[in-house]
């Protein structure tokens, strides 16, 4: 008896379509609007509801991230500065910036600062 040779499976005659069993390539029905109505109203009974956005949210501006090292005591002291101003902490930074633009009189800054604002 040799070890090297492999008994067969038999699956050497017939052909497996992988996208048969995986249901790849078949297209779904497409559903009436009555039909599609009628789902979500069934869904919504039995506490399912859709996932789709109501309302669209608005894309933020601030995506660039800032980020460094400060003194013990500082960030919660900023927090605070923000939290009574009622703002979110990116945009005290803001403000943060200005301040120091206008009081250091740079006005090229400023406008460039401006602009980035609007």
């Amino acid at each position: 008896m040799n070890s090297q040779k492999r008994t067969s499976l038999g699956l050497e005659d017939d052909q497996i379509d992988l996208e048969e069993l995986t249901g790849i390539g078949q297209e779904r029905p497409q559903l009436s609007e009555k039909q599609q109505k009628a789902l979500i109203k069934a869904g919504e009974k039995t506490g399912f509801v859709s996932r789709k956005p109501t309302v669209r949210r608005r894309i933020s501006p601030y995506s660039a991230q800032f980020g460094g090292k400060c003194r013990e005591g500082i960030k919660p002291l900023f927090r605070e500065i923000a939290s009574r101003l009622d703002i979110y902490e990116n945009q005290a930074i803001e403000l943060a910036i200005l301040a120091l633009i206008e009081k250091e009189g740079f006005e090229d800054l400023k406008a460039q600062y401006m602009e980035l604002v609007k």
